[in-house]
């Protein structure tokens, strides 16, 4: 087959709030307005246009409104775009701040076929050969049986991928800031700027106030060269899976938590979010695009430039059972040494996208009561992707030790309920099925 080369990324806006009327613009600006009016925004509208002045009201509310630092009426300008062909680096990077939503294209089911080059390394031929044979070799071990979900493992950041994003103008602004420091990948800001110059430039303009990063909630940045937890690594870091701490404020009821599982007692749902647990997990970077994405997790990762300073990666459990293991190992380790040659030469953030999936990190991951009922079932899932299935096991097995009485909940709908929602089901559903139900109720 022949490998696509990517040397520029489409960007493209396909959606944003608007009405019949008002735009994003009109409507950050007269929403804004309207709190402190006794007419509706729409109304104040409709009166600013008679009176001509519609421009000049439109940029004195922003400027007054979002350069005192009200940077929440940007939650109004809501825009969808689709990143084709971006790196899955850059995807990697998309995902982080909790307030934008994606689809993505999923490498469990889609082949690779493209990989992105950045001008810096378009004449490095060793590069580009290397890059090219992951690709080949995920195909080789597809053929000879591998599941696509494991094969993915070895193909290199650089592999373009498609995604459809939305969110706020307040979120792209954040992610905005976030693509400006000084270690993201310059592909990364190049999407983003691509992306934000197709919105109206006065919700994206510098008025002070809107570009002070402390008024953002921090998203987990994979390309910052801190690394902050370092010591709970050192510390943590032998074991995949490691508790490192717990608060339990209220006692569980278990009854009243069978009947919140069961009948959706979100009032009760709700109070288990206050039941916090930290875990340090070391994963792929395929499981951390994941994981990443379960926004009402809270993450800090490990920088990929202070994980790379290590040669850990998962070889999935497929592969060895393939007896492929050999070639798998081989391309890694080969890869990651160019990567280490090439770094002398190359600013680490143009070079990192040539490493392969496999590589771990870091995550030191907060998670609540809710998030152990409701978002965690879906991982264990005999579905799921099975690095991700494992981690959830660990966290659950370790969690059973400190409350057994919100211990067993953590399994999949099918044994806690007796039901199962998805379409295509695994091949165990109808035994597991069979079985009694946890919660009877």
């Amino acid at each position: 087959m022949k490998i696509k080369i990517i040397e520029n990324p489409e960007v493209k806006l396909i959606a944003e709030t608007r009405g019949k009327e008002l735009g994003p613009k009109e409507l950050v600006a007269f929403g804004a307005r309207g709190t402190i009016k006794k007419a509706d925004p729409y109304q104040l509208y409709i009166e600013a246009k008679k009176e001509g002045k519609l421009n000049e009201y439109i940029n004195r509310i922003l400027d007054v409104t979002i350069g005192s630092g009200h940077i929440d009426v940007l939650d109004q300008a809501i825009y969808t775009f689709i990143f084709k062909e971006v790196p899955r680096l850059t995807t990697l990077f998309l995902v982080s701040p909790p307030y934008l939503s994606h689809l993505q294209q999923s490498m469990r089911y889609v082949e690779p076929y493209g990989i992105y080059i950045p001008n810096e390394l378009r004449s490095e031929k060793k590069i580009i050969e290397n890059m090219k044979y992951g690709i080949y070799l995920y195909y080789e071990l597809v053929e000879k049986g591998v599941p696509k979900e494991d094969a993915r493992f070895v193909i290199p950041l650089y592999t373009v991928t498609n995604i459809l994003t939305v969110g706020n103008m307040r979120e792209y602004t954040h992610i905005y800031l976030m693509a400006r420091e000084k270690d993201t990948p310059p592909i990364n800001r190049k999407v983003i700027e691509t992306a934000l110059s197709q919105v109206d430039k006065e919700l994206i303009k510098d008025r002070g106030a809107n570009y002070v990063k402390i008024r953002y909630y921090p998203a987990p940045n994979l390309f910052s060269k801190y690394n902050y937890i370092k010591d709970l690594i050192k510390k943590y870091g032998k074991n995949k899976v490691s508790l490192i701490s717990y608060n339990e404020p209220i006692d569980i009821d278990e009854e009243q938590l069978k009947k919140a599982i069961k009948y959706g007692d979100e009032s009760y749902l709700g109070i288990l979010k206050h039941l916090n647990y930290t875990f340090l997990v070391r994963m792929s970077l395929v499981t951390y695009h994941q994981a990443v994405r379960q926004r009402t997790w809270n993450h800090h990762v490990e920088s990929i430039y202070h994980a790379l300073e290590r040669l850990d990666y998962i070889v999935p459990p497929s592969i060895q059972k393939k007896g492929l293991e050999k070639p798998f190992k081989k391309y890694i380790e080969e890869t990651y040494n160019i990567y280490k040659e090439y770094r002398e030469s190359y600013p680490e953030k143009i070079i990192i996208g040539i490493v392969s999936h496999a590589h771990t990190v870091y995550d030191l991951i907060r998670i609540d009561g809710w998030n152990y009922v409701g978002a965690i079932p879906l991982r264990r899932c005999l579905r799921a992707q099975w690095e991700i299935r494992m981690i959830m096991s660990d966290i659950s097995r370790q969690i059973t030790k400190i409350n057994k009485k919100l211990g067993k909940y953590s399994l999949p709908t099918c044994r806690t309920i007796g039901e199962c929602f998805e379409k295509r089901p695994c091949q165990h559903i109808e035994k597991l099925l069979a079985m009694k139900p946890l919660i009877t109720i």
